[in-house]
C-alpha cells in the first residue's frame, strides 16, 4: 500500500481543522479600551492560537487548558483544545472534551463543528454529517461546518454537494488558511504555484510533513507549467478489454499476490495489482532500463515503521496494459522497493475510467465502460497512472474543472441513495477569442439500476474504505486492499472488539519498512458487504499513521487472504464495489 502525492491536497481533504476556529466564532464587540488593552484571558488565547498554528499542538494544549482552569466554558479554548487533541491523534480524549462541552453548551455552533471533527476523526460519518448540519443552523456562516460537510460528501462520492459547499467557504472567508488551503485544488495548475508560495509564506497549522509535501508538489508544478498536461490518453479505443494476471506464489501452493506485466516505452514490467495503492510505482533500476524522463524530486511511503522513502515522478512515453495503450503517462519512481519482490506497483485507481473486474481466483482483469448517467455520452478513456485526480468523474486539473456554481447560503442536503435521474453535465460554453471555455461541474454519485445491490463506500483519494464488523461489533471501516498479504485489523480496535496475542513469527514489510509490532487475534469472523468469512486468524499492528494520513479511523484491511478468494468488482467514479464468491467452487465450508 502505498501514499501518493500531493499529499497536500489529501492532508487538506483529512483535516479541516488545521486551524483553529475561534476567529469564526461571532463575538461582542470590543470597546477602545479593550481593544488597546486586552484581557488576560484573550492574551492567553492569542498566545495558544500562536503556538497551534506554529504546529506546537502539545504547547498549545497546555496552555488552552490553562484558560479553561480560569474559565471552564471558555468556547474558543475547548474548540482549541479538541482540535490540538486531534492533531496529536487523541481521538477519545478530543471525543471526551467535545462531549462534555457540549452538554453544557448545546447550541454552541462552534462546538457542534468541532464535534464533527471529532465524529470524522473517529469514522462515525453520519454523526459528523448531523453535527455539521446542526451547526449551520445555528450559523449559517461557519466556515469549518461547510468545510466539514464538504469533506464528508467527497467521501460520500458526492462531488458536486462538497463542491457547493467548498465554494460557499470561500465565498464567506476567503483568506482563511485552510479555505486557501483546500481552494488551491480548484486552481489551473499555474494558478496553483502562486497560490501554495502565498500559502506557504503566512501562518498555518502544518506538520513538517505535510510542508515538505507541499514543497515537493511546488517543485513539480515549476517543473511543468510550461508543458501541456501529462494526459496519459488512451490511443487505442478499447471498450472492453480481459487481460490475465500472474501468481506471486509463497511455498508450492498460497498465492500471496497478483501481477500485471505492463509495458513501459518497449521494456515489460511486472507490477503487483495493489486496491490500496495508486497511480503507477516502479522501482529506479525498472525506470532505468524503460528510459522514463525524470520531472521532479518526490516522497513515498506506506506500511512500515521506518518512515517515506525518496523518489521522483517521472513521465513515460507508451504504457501499454493487455490491449490497452496510453500515450504520455506520469508514474513514480522509488529508490528503495522493499516489501515488493516484483519491478513496482500499480494501483486499481488507474483504471478508474473504467468499470474494473479483478477476478482473482481466475486471476483475471476485466475492464469494461462505466454505466451512462442518463442523457450522458460516453467519454474518453485515460489512464489514470499519476494517482493525482480525487475520481474519475471529477478533474483535479483546473482546465477542465466546472465554473462555480452560485451556493445558497445553506447548500440542500443531499441524498446518498442515488443521484437526480435527470442531472447531467453541464454543456461547456463555445469557444471564442474573448472567452474561456466553460468548466464542467462535478457530479455526484450514480447508481445504475443493474448496480443497486452494490456496496457503497467511502473513498478517500485512492482509499476504498468499507464498513466490516469483526464478530459482533459495531462498523468499522476497513481499506480494501490487494496489496496486503494478509487481512489485518488495527491494535486500536482489536482492544475493542477481541483478545490478542504478540505474534513474533510474523514479519510484515512494506515500502516504509518493517512493522515492529505485530499481534494476532484467533477465530474472529470478518463481515463486509454481503460476505461474512468465517474463524479467521487475523494479524493485528498499529494503522494509525494510516489513519492520520487520511484523517478518519481506518481499523483495518482486507487483504489479499480474503480477497483471493473473491470476485472484486469496482466503481471509483461512483464508491461502489460488489464482491462475488463462487461456492460451487469452493464450498460453503468456512470460508464464506
Amino acid at each position: 500500500m502505498t501514499r501518493r502525492i500531493p499529499l497536500f491536497l489529501l492532508f487538506a481533504l483529512a483535516i479541516s481543522f488545521c486551524h483553529v476556529a475561534a476567529a469564526q466564532t461571532p463575538s461582542a464587540q470590543a470597546s477602545p479600551a479593550q481593544a488597546t488593552a486586552p484581557s488576560p484571558a484573550s492574551s492567553d488565547l492569542a498566545d495558544a492560537d500562536k503556538l497551534y498554528n506554529s504546529s506546537k499542538f502539545a504547547d498549545a494544549a497546555a496552555k488552552y487548558m490553562g484558560i479553561l482552569k480560569a474559565d471552564p466554558n471558555q468556547v474558543d479554548a475547548q474548540v482549541g483544545l479538541i482540535r490540538c487533541l486531534l492533531r496529536e491523534q487523541k481521538p477519545d480524549e478530543a471525543l471526551a472534551v467535545a462531549t462534555a462541552a457540549l452538554a453544557a453548551k448545546p447550541k454552541s455552533a462552534a462546538l457542534l463543528a468541532a464535534m464533527g471533527d471529532v465524529d470524522f476523526r473517529m469514522a462515525h460519518m453520519h454523526e459528523a454529517e448531523e453535527s455539521y448540519n446542526s451547526a449551520l443552523d445555528i450559523n449559517p456562516k461557519l466556515v469549518d461546518a461547510r468545510l466539514g460537510l464538504a469533506r464528508i460528501y467527497r467521501a460520500y462520492s458526492l462531488y458536486r454537494q462538497a463542491h457547493l459547499q467548498l465554494e460557499a467557504a470561500h465565498k464567506i472567508a476567503p483568506n482563511d488558511p485552510d479555505v486557501q488551503r483546500r481552494w488551491i485544488g480548484q486552481l489551473s495548475r499555474k494558478e496553483r504555484i502562486a497560490a501554495i508560495e502565498a500559502y506557504l509564506a503566512g501562518s498555518h497549522a502544518d506538520t513538517p510533513d505535510e510542508i515538505r509535501s507541499m514543497q515537493q508538489y511546488l517543485e513539480y508544478l515549476k517543473a511543468t507549467a510550461d508543458t501541456p498536461v501529462h494526459a496519459c490518453k488512451l490511443v487505442n479505443r478499447v471498450e472492453r478489454t480481459d487481460t490475465k494476471l500472474e501468481s506471486v506464489t509463497r511455498g508450492p501452493r498460497e498465492i500471496v499476490a497478483s501481477v500485471l506485466v505492463v509495458k513501459l516505452n518497449d521494456r515489460n514490467v511486472r507490477l503487483e495489482l495493489d486496491t490500496g495503492a495508486s497511480g503507477i510505482l516502479i522501482s529506479r533500476r525498472a525506470a532505468e532500463k524503460a528510459g522514463v524522463t525524470r520531472i521532479s524530486k518526490m516522497s513515498i511511503g506506506g506500511i512500515g515503521d521506518k518512515g517515506e522513502q525518496g523518489g521522483y515522478f517521472a513521465v513515460a512515453d507508451r504504457v501499454r496494459i493487455g490491449e490497452l495503450e496510453f500515450h504520455d503517462c506520469e508514474v513514480d519512481v522509488a529508490d528503495h522497493t522493499r516489501g515488493l519482490e516484483e519491478d513496482g506497483l500499480i494501483g486499481a485507481d488507474v483504471f478508474s475510467s473504467y468499470l474494473i473486474d479483478i477476478d482473482l481466483p481466475n486471476q483475471r482483469l476485466k475492464l469494461s465502460e462505466l454505466p451512462k448517467r442518463p442523457q450522458e455520452s460516453s467519454a474518453p478513456a485515460a489512464l489514470n497512472s499519476s494517482g493525482e485526480t480525487s475520481s474519475a468523474d471529477e478533474s483535479d486539473e483546473g482546465e477542465d474543472q466546472a465554473q462555480p456554481a452560485k451556493p445558497d447560503d445553506k447548500a440542500a442536503k443531499p441524498d446518498d441513495k442515488t443521484a437526480k435521474a435527470d442531472e447531467k453535465p453541464a454543456k461547456p460554453a463555445e469557444k471564442t477569442a474573448a472567452a474561456a471555455p466553460a468548466r464542467r461541474l462535478p457530479q455526484d454519485r450514480y447508481v445504475a439500476p443493474e448496480m443497486e445491490h452494490w456496496t457503497k463506500v467511502f473513498r478517500f483519494g485512492h482509499m476504498l474504505l468499507i464498513p466490516t464488523s469483526i464478530d459482533r461489533s459495531p462498523p468499522m471501516l476497513f481499506a480494501i486492499d490487494t496489496g496486503a498479504m494478509t487481512t489485518s485489523v488495527s491494535y486500536r480496535a482489536a482492544k475493542q472488539v477481541t483478545s490478542t496475542s504478540s505474534d513474533p513469527t510474523t514479519r510484515m514489510i512494506g515500502l516504509s519498512g518493517e512493522v515492529n509490532k505485530v499481534y494476532r487475534a484467533q477465530d474472529a469472523n470478518v463481515i463486509f458487504g454481503h460476505m461474512a468469512q468465517r474463524n479467521q486468524s487475523v494479524v493485528t499492528f498499529d494503522l494509525s499513521n494510516l489513519s492520520q494520513g487520511i484523517g478518519t479511523e481506518v481499523s483495518g484491511l482486507l487483504g489479499y487472504t480474503t480477497l483471493r478468494l473473491l470476485q472484486v468488482k469496482i466503481d471509483y467514479r461512483d464508491g461502489l464495489v460488489d464482491f462475488v464468491y463462487d461456492q460451487k467452487r469452493f464450498g460453503a465450508g468456512t470460508k464464506f
